[in-house]
């Protein structure tokens, strides 16, 4: 009985390591300076500050941002960017299909902002904000 009580404290402890974490990036001569709010702001369409880039749908890092950042599952940004589109109040943003394609589109690109984890950083981006 205690060995279960022992293993169920570890699982509950390292739960939440098991959780990919991510970075914000930008160009390194980009954006700096965000909060979470701006993040937050500018991935929901309230802020032209920079230009936001996703991580294709169903990828983790899209899920571990979203989770961070803006609190919204993938069906509830579907909803929000199918009205957003219908209303034209805008459209979803671009969408990178790995890591490195994100960090390519940061670095040739100052005012965009995305998302990696933190080991796929290199010297191309620069990190404006961890959790």
């Amino acid at each position: 009985m205690k060995s279960l009580k022992s293993l169920a404290v570890v699982l509950m402890l390292a739960a939440p390591l098991a959780n990919a974490e991510v970075v914000i990036i930008a160009h390194p001569n980009g954006v700096s300076g965000l909060t979470e709010g701006d993040v937050r702001s500018i991935y929901l369409n309230r802020s032209g500050k920079a230009t936001p880039i996703e991580m294709a749908q169903g990828m983790s890092e899209r899920r571990d941002f979203h989770d961070w950042i803006t609190g919204r599952s993938e069906s509830q940004l579907q909803s929000f960017w199918s009205q957003q589109t219908f209303t034209g109040e805008g459209e979803p943003p671009e969408e990178a299909s790995s890591p490195s394609a994100m960090k390519s589109i940061i670095a040739n690109d100052p005012d965009a902002i995305g998302y990696v984890s933190p080991q796929d950083v290199d010297d191309s981006v620069k990190v404006i904000l961890s959790p």
